[in-house]
């Protein structure tokens, strides 16, 4: 395993922390992240996770597959609450969000 020191600009990753960030999602920010990540063809989905990971888009899909290993699922086919708050705090082109956390 890798031993990675974190600096003053990193945080660990929090289950908890990513499911609070869910939770305090308005429409109109997981809308946006519907259409930063779901390719154009789907319909935006209105029911709650999970979803199946086919209708994300290749670099939402590649987000997905690696928050997947990180957070140690056993598949990477579905994406949940968890998944969908990560990438509420990424978008591509830019640098990734940082998440602090105040505990």
């Amino acid at each position: 395993m890798i031993q990675v020191q974190p600096s003053q600009y990193q945080t660990a990753l929090s289950i908890g922390d990513l499911l609070d960030l869910y939770i305090t999602l308005d429409l109109v920010k997981i809308r946006k992240i519907f259409q930063t990540f779901i390719i154009e063809e789907h319909h935006t989905p209105t029911d709650t996770a999970s979803y199946s990971a086919t209708i994300f888009s290749e670099t939402g899909r590649h987000i997905i597959t690696m928050l997947s290993c990180i957070l140690g699922y056993t598949t990477n086919e579905h994406v949940d609450e968890i998944i969908l708050a990560f990438l509420s705090i990424f978008t591509p082109g830019k640098p990734l969000a940082i998440m602090y956390n105040y505990a």
